[in-house]
């Protein structure tokens, strides 16, 4: 898919999609090129940064495909090293180019950039010069550095012996010179970068591998640098002393010398990195490069060689072990090795290297265990095959029981090595095979990190790894004994695991042996089915592919065992209860097996001491034996059929044993309750024989008992079960329960519930929120014995009262109660005559503003409302069309329009949705006002609707279009101007204003921006309809008038007032001299503050003032009258606001307010020139003066 010269064979016809996200080419290169050649004009100004982030944001698209890089890489870096060995470029231009070369490396990897570097003897010296130029300690040009020492990297290798290059006689000695060799020129400049704290300690390194195994080098300086790094960290247990660029060039040294050149200082670096106990340094790193340092020792002592003593696997072709021939070159003779293999003698030093190594695969920190791991693979790979052997079981030893995580990560980690290389005997495999299935298995909770292991997580994604790597090396016939243990334990894996890299790792390995040796049942269907991508939703692995799986009868018992065992009782709650529900899935594959075997082991699990335990096998024993009721056998019958007397009577008995073992309590009797109420729904569903017994009042008590918890999930499961219990026992009447009939019970408990909603006790509030919604979700036949007593009750609980005033969410459970029953008794021989009632405490509900420490708590109850109101419309216009009457259709629609221009966005997304909903029902809600017109504002092509319940079949209907076209109802300016062309209509105006005041006046400023601006254009279209324009403003003051003294409208009114004032949006109202609309504002806002001391209040009061002053007349002069007052206010703050926002409305308003022309200058200079936080007495005197330049009456102070 990805090409690399973009014109050539590209097909504009081809419909391939591949991968969605890869980049085909290098698209950018020209603007790359041009930014290069631009660094010259930028690099010493403020537009370097901008060009460098251009080029940081270009490159970083390419970090996943650094290889289309490849192809223009000469161009790019020829014009680097034009300017870079320009001797006319300054200093600076050259940094600002490496910073740029840098981006380079950093994309595609200095391993290959290095490479295309140029590489001439004449380049020696000149990168030389540079780097010796550098500064180690400036941290602004470390990039430069960091390039450099790459650059000399490459150019040290060339064919020529150094000395040739110096600049005096070969045989004259350096030390007679004050002048350096290039050789000692270049071992300092390694020594003071592996020295470095920062990239280029790594650069340092790679020079120094390539530097120290020159021919001519290795034995001047090779030892010396030795030596020197040995002693500088003869101390790693001091933290400031550690240098970590060092330790990495020792052992890139290692890495890269000949094996006869390393040997005579393996000694000394094995006993000084020994010395140092390294494995146990706090240090990452040090751990890290010690285990590098070790493992190429181990190396240098031993011989490289191919051991001919490795299990070496016959054929290598996919054709074959898919039923094809092979083909020429696809198979090798396997051969029997020579016995002299083991003659070799092992150095003592070797053992103590595998010792290290082994204790490494235990570390802490996994990069530190991957390398110890690798260690373990290559000297395995030279060591004679008892030695061999030895090695291999001791990484077999560290899958014991008793080891830690980091352990069995490890292990498993160099089980795959080992195996890769075909280390392990066959007679090895087998314990290799079982430890990979053990580890599979193993998943345990922990507080660590993925470093730390994750609870088995590390270690079960390594466990895939060696599963893979078994695959690999060995042949069917070394694998056949151990094939369905691994099939069966990938699967499981693949399936169930908790983490998603777990589950497409096994996929992956499962993959990996069916292609090479074919064994696995049923192996191409299975990989099919869970394939990569579909293993990764966990829902997705746990109840579909797990039984796609299980319908093959080898995998079927495995699995199901594999969740009682393991994930019925796992640490994580959310697996446990994917477990219960897999095992449902999976009940009818094998329905005796479930009632005869794994019943009984659940219900041994219950008596657990472990809450993890109990919780799992409670919910799975629920899950199954539904399951079991709905599976039919051969014979006829359903398969719990299959369950004993005894099963049947733990299970019926299972909550009493619990609460006699008071397992019901604290913490862990959360989940106990849950659990339980999970399983009395399932027993319920499933028709369990418990009719007329005394423990469905256990059951009544436990989930009466959970409905008044304070936990929401625990009231959640007891709503579910309730009306399980209620529809399964409660409704046959003629079952006798103690000295009571069905009948009778029913009655007695409705009451109960009943008067539980009228609970206004300590506990009251999570009582109605729980038997709020219980009451809502019982069955029809049961609520229409009752409707009248259940419909007033949840009517009445949805009343604020001064005892209840903060329930808002008793509130909100009962409109959502109150919606249940309607939607379950349907409206025609059901809720029918009590329709009005209901819409009306509905429409209260709407009204409700409850406010606390929380915010607009009564905002759930306004949504819970919205909700219901458009339920009841919808049955109203499929049942029984005439009770949408028109006042009530009106007050709905009113209503919601109200709430879609309100402040608060997740209040006004749903009201916004619920009001579009309303518009197009199917069938069509009659007697809406103004339909038509609405249609045309919110065309349905741009609003998504509110889907009906009966037409959501699942969890997908629910999500959100993406169309660009759709209205986003979160947004304000989205919605705003739509909701504001109501005010066309009459019918809305009223209630569209009063939304719109609050979100305008609001101190949200986006919500202020969309708001305000969507009403100015809108009002702004009306100053050619001055009728229009009137009738709106009198509503504003309606709206005012029917609110004073309603701190949630007057407060956002001021602030609104002030802004549509300012705005000269309704310029034509303001100059007309017949309107009262301005001194209808002054008469209400005095009104507002009479009696009152609220100072922020009056603080907006002013700012609407200084606006009023712009009408002019008696207006003004009014208006002015109260704004002298607040200048000799008790308050200085509201003195000093008072003369600011005066001073600023005579600036912008003094041409047509009534204060006389000539005496303007002279007011504003005294508003100015003032102090106006002294004292009152003082300033009294000034302020009647300006009473008189204004020409105002001069206040007049109150006898008290």
């Amino acid at each position: 898919m990805v090409g690399l010269d973009s014109e050539i064979n590209r097909d504009d016809e081809c419909d391939n999609i591949g991968l969605g996200c890869a980049l085909e080419y290098f698209s950018e290169v020209e603007d790359v090129m041009n930014m290069i050649d631009n660094v010259k004009n930028v690099y010493n100004t403020s537009a370097f940064e901008v060009e460098y982030d251009k080029l940081y944001t270009i490159l970083k698209q390419y970090y996943e495909q650094p290889h289309l890089l490849d192809p223009h890489l000469d161009k790019i870096l020829s014009k680097f090293l034009l300017l870079i060995k320009d001797k006319d470029s300054p200093f600076e231009l050259k940094h600002a180019t490496f910073n740029y070369m840098y981006q380079i490396i950093r994309v595609r990897g200095y391993k290959v950039v290095v490479r295309h570097l140029p590489h001439e003897v004449s380049d020696l010296l000149t990168v030389l010069v540079f780097l010796e130029a550098q500064n180690p300690d400036d941290k602004e040009t470390w990039r430069s550095r960091f390039v450099l020492l790459l650059w000399l990297s490459i150019v040290v290798i060339i064919p020529f012996h150094m000395s040739r290059l110096d600049g005096f006689a070969p045989g004259q000695p350096a030390g007679t010179s004050k002048k350096l060799t290039v050789m000692e020129r270049i071992f300092n400049i390694c020594k003071t970068y592996a020295l470095s704290k920062d990239s280029c300690a790594e650069a340092s390194a790679y020079l120094a591998s390539k530097f120290f195994t020159r021919s001519d080098v290795k034995e001047l300086y090779m030892g010396a640098f030795f030596d020197w790094a040995c002693e500088l960290n003869s101390n790693l247990n001091e933290e400031n002393t550690i240098h970590y660029g060092v330790l990495a060039a020792v052992a890139a040294v290692l890495k890269h010398g000949k094996r006869d050149d390393l040997l005579p200082y393996a000694p000394k670096l094995l006993e000084w990195v020994t010395n140092q106990n390294y494995k146990h340094h706090n240090a990452m790193l040090v751990r890290k490069y010690g285990v590098k340092i070790v493992q190429r020792i181990g190396l240098t002592f031993l011989r490289p060689r191919v051991a001919a003593w490795r299990y070496t696997r016959g054929s290598r072709s996919l054709a074959v072990t898919l039923g094809g021939a092979a083909a020429a070159g696809d198979t090798e003779t396997i051969t029997t090795p020579p016995d002299d293999d083991d003659d070799q003698d092992i150095p003592q030093e070797v053992e103590d290297v595998v010792e290290l190594l082994l204790c490494s695969l235990s570390d802490d920190d996994t990069v530190v265990r991957w390398s110890a791991a690798k260690g373990v693979g290559r000297i395995g790979a030279r060591l004679p095959a008892i030695a061999a052997a030895d090695v291999c079981e001791s990484v077999l030893g560290l899958f014991a029981e008793n080891e830690r995580e980091t352990a069995w990560h490890g292990g498993c980690m160099a089980l795959a090595e080992l195996a890769r290389r075909g280390l392990l005997s066959p007679r090895q495999v087998g314990a290799g095979m079982a430890g990979v299935v053990r580890a599979l298995r193993r998943d345990e909770p922990r507080a660590g990190g993925v470093g730390a292991g994750g609870g088995g997580r590390a270690a079960r994604d390594a466990a895939c790894h060696a599963a893979w790597a078994f695959a690999r090396a060995y042949d069917a016939a070394a694998l056949k004994p151990y094939a369905d243990m691994l099939a069966n334990a990938l699967i499981a894996t693949a399936c169930f695991d908790r983490e998603i890299n777990c589950r497409r790792a096994a996929s992956a390995a499962y993959q990996e042996n069916v292609g090479r040796h074919g064994m696995f049942p049923h192996g191409i269907n299975v990989l099919t089915t869970a394939d990569f991508q579909s293993v990764g939703p966990r829902n997705n692995a746990y109840l579909v592919i797990a039984p796609q799986i299980a319908e093959y009868p080898e995998y079927t018992q495995p699995l199901v065992d594999h969740l009682v065992e393991l994930k019925v009782d796992h640490w994580d709650c959310a697996i446990r209860e994917l477990a219960a529900k897999a095992l449902n899935k999976l009940t009818i594959k094998l329905p005796e097996y479930m009632a005869v075997t794994v019943l009984p082991k659940l219900l041994k699990k219950t008596e657990s001491i472990d809450l993890n335990v109990r919780h799992g096998a409670i919910l799975a024993i629920g899950e199954t034996i539904y399951a079991l009721s709905q599976t039919k056998l051969p014979n006829g019958k359903t398969a719990d059929s299959l369950i004993s007397e005894d099963i049947s009577t733990s299970v019926r008995e299972l909550v009493a044993r619990l609460r006699s073992r008071q397992q019901f309590r604290g913490l862990g009797g959360e989940l106990m309750r849950q659990a339980c109420c999970n399983c009395i729904a399932s027993l319920s569903l499933a028709a369990a024989p418990y009719h007329g017994h005394p423990i469905i009042d256990e059951w009544l008590n436990l989930i009466e008992e959970c409905l008044a918890h304070e936990v929401l999930a625990i009231r959640e499961k007891a709503i579910k079960a309730l009306p399980l219990v209620f529809d399964q026992y409660l409704r046959d009447d003629q079952l006798v329960y103690g000295d009571m009939t069905a009948k009778e019970k029913r009655t007695k408990l409705m009451e109960k519930y009943c008067e539980q909603l009228r609970n206004s006790g300590v506990n009251g509030l999570v009582l109605r929120m729980g038997y709020s919604r219980a009451v809502g979700a019982l069955p029809k036949f049961l609520l229409t014995e009752h409707l009248p007593m259940v419909i007033r009750s949840l009517i009445e609980c949805t009343k604020v009262t001064e005892a209840t005033q903060k329930w808002a969410e008793a509130r909100r459970d009962a409109v959502i109660g109150l919606t249940e029953v309607c939607q379950t008794q349907g409206v025609r021989g059901g809720i029918e005559e009590h329709v009005d009632d209901v819409v009306a405490a509905l429409l209260e509900c709407l009204a409700e503003y409850t406010i606390d420490m929380r915010g607009d708590i009564g905002a759930w109850v306004r949504e819970a409302s919205m909700s219901g109101l458009l339920a009841i419309c919808r049955q109203c216009a499929e049942e029984a069309p005439q009770l949408n009457s028109p006042q009530i259709i009106r007050d709905v629609m009113c209503g919601v329009a109200q709430q879609a221009v309100e402040k608060i966005d997740r209040t006004r997304a749903h009201a916004g949705r619920i009001f579009t909903s309303l518009i197009y029902n199917d069938p069509p809600i009659s007697n809406i006002p103004h339909h038509e017109a609405l249609k045309r504002i919110f065309p349905s092509e741009e609003v998504e609707l509110k889907p009906h319940p009966k037409d959501i079949d699942d969890e997908k209907d629910l999500l959100t279009s993406e169309n660009s076209n759709v209205v986003l109802w979160l947004f304000p300016g989205h919605t705003m101007p739509r909701f504001v062309q109501l005010l066309n209509y009459p019918d809305y105006r009223y209630s569209v204003i009063k939304g719109l005041v609050v979100s305008a006046g609001e101190l949200t400023e986006s919500l202020v921006k969309h708001t305000t601006q969507s009403l100015y254009t809108y009002l702004n279209t009306l100053h050619s309809d001055k009728e229009m324009l009137k009738s709106i403003c009198e509503t504003i003051i309606k709206v005012f008038a029917d609110n004073l003294h309603v701190k949630r409208i007057t407060g956002p009114m001021f602030n609104f007032l002030d802004r549509l004032l300012s705005s000269g949006s309704i310029s034509p109202i303001l100059e007309d001299p017949q309107s009262t609309f301005a001194m209808d504002v002054l008469k209400h806002l005095q009104l507002e503050l009479r009696g009152g001391k609220n100072i922020y209040k009056l603080l907006d009061s002013i700012n609407v003032l200084c606006q009023l002053i712009q009408v002019g007349g008696g207006v003004c002069s009014k208006s002015l009258g109260q704004l002298v007052i607040y200048l000799c206010y008790a308050d200085r703050y509201v003195r000093r606001c008072a003369a600011a926002r005066l001073y600023e409305a005579l600036t912008l308003y003094g041409d047509v307010c009534s204060v006389p022309q000539d005496n303007i200058d002279q007011v504003m200079s005294v508003l100015a020139e003032t102090d106006w936080e002294q004292d009152v007495s003082k300033l009294r005197p000034i302020r009647n003066e300006l009473c008189d330049l204004m020409d105002i009456k001069r206040p007049v102070m109150k006898q008290k």
